[in-house]
């Protein structure tokens, strides 16, 4: 099965559609589930990697996410913050002082940076097949605790055409709960060597985002919910991030980087540090994490101030969301 669409709603449609149609019932140790196999999902603009319907939004836990596998980080307290479930849906019990035995962070940007060889391999040899970032291990397979073992086997990335390519294969992926997740850190990490390479490469530009999976599948439990995505909320307008300015990514992201660290400590910012920023990606990326902040705070009025920064469409449905929840105090900030 190939699937290719210009938006992550689109492709979201056409899979849900294709598993719930083709795909094959099986009972595994999470559950039953319909499963199709060797799934290729090609996002023709990796810019459009958020869903602007009502079930499918998952902004907070996606940037939360995001900023865990940047920082290098396997510690739960920091993920915890956006998801607040992690440590159950990893199967981790309360008591339990352990790093997240398979997070990505380490592996992508932690000590020996392989992001930053990946950087190195395509400045001298931009036709290079060797640009591939090793998530999956040997070491994930032998050893004796099976818990959080990652789904993601590795990202390569091509430069063809004068535009950068990436391919993520995965060992397998959860298409309720997981893809939204993954399409959206994987396709920002793709954009970023993107600014990585341009001055190098000056013609370059930003190619497509390719997801291969082994068992893609829709666990029973949350059928509702996708039955619910197709019939009722259709299909959405097709809508984008702002592009990274490449020419502002080794100012900003230290900044950016910063704020996320500052609000998830509770260090007390003014919202004025937004307008520190010049990238419009990463501002209204930082009006997001502000607008947590105070969300979580219950400051309703903040939060229809930060409502008013934002001009793309995925972050004013997703502000306007936050304010009615508050309104009607029904917020949730789990995963599942």
């Amino acid at each position: 099965m190939h699937i290719r669409e210009k938006t992550l709603d689109d492709l979201l449609n056409t899979t849900y559609t294709s598993i719930l149609e083709s795909g094959d019932e099986l009972t595994a140790s999470k559950g039953d589930n319909f499963e199709i196999r060797n799934a290729i999902l090609t996002l023709e603009n990796p810019r459009s990697r958020l869903s602007i319907s009502e079930t499918r939004s998952k902004l907070i836990s996606c940037i939360g996410e995001f900023f865990w596998y940047l920082n290098g980080s396997d510690e739960l307290d920091f993920i915890e913050y956006y998801i607040a479930n992690y440590r159950k849906f990893i199967g981790y019990d309360k008591t339990e002082v352990l790093p997240a035995f398979g997070a990505y962070g380490p592996r992508i940007f932690g000590e020996n940076s392989q992001f930053n060889k990946i950087i190195e391999v395509l400045k001298e040899k931009p036709t290079s097949r060797r640009a591939v970032i090793a998530i999956y291990s040997k070491d994930d397979l032998l050893r004796q605790d099976h818990r959080d073992i990652p789904c993601t086997c590795f990202l390569q990335f091509f430069i063809r055409d004068d535009r950068l390519h990436l391919t993520t294969t995965m060992r397998s992926n959860d298409a309720a709960i997981g893809l939204v997740h993954d399409v959206f850190s994987f396709t920002l990490i793709q954009e970023i060597m993107y600014t990585k390479l341009v001055s190098f490469f000056p013609n370059l530009q930003l190619g497509e985002y390719t997801h291969i999976v082994g068992s893609l599948h829709i666990y029973s439990k949350d059928l509702p919910d996708i039955r619910h995505y197709l019939g009722n909320e259709g299909w959405q307008n097709i809508t984008g991030m702002f592009p990274l300015e490449p020419t502002l990514i080794d100012e900003e992201l230290p900044k950016i980087i910063k704020i996320e660290q500052s609000l998830r400590l509770g260090v007390n910012l003014s919202v004025l540090e937004v307008n520190d920023l010049k990238d419009p990606f990463w501002k209204e990326l930082a009006v997001i994490l502000f607008a947590y902040y105070f969300f979580k705070k219950e400051d309703l009025e903040t939060l229809k101030l930060l409502k008013d920064l934002c001009q793309s469409d995925p972050v004013i449905y997703f502000l306007a969301k936050k304010c009615d929840e508050l309104v009607h105090k029904g917020f949730n900030n789990e995963i599942l």
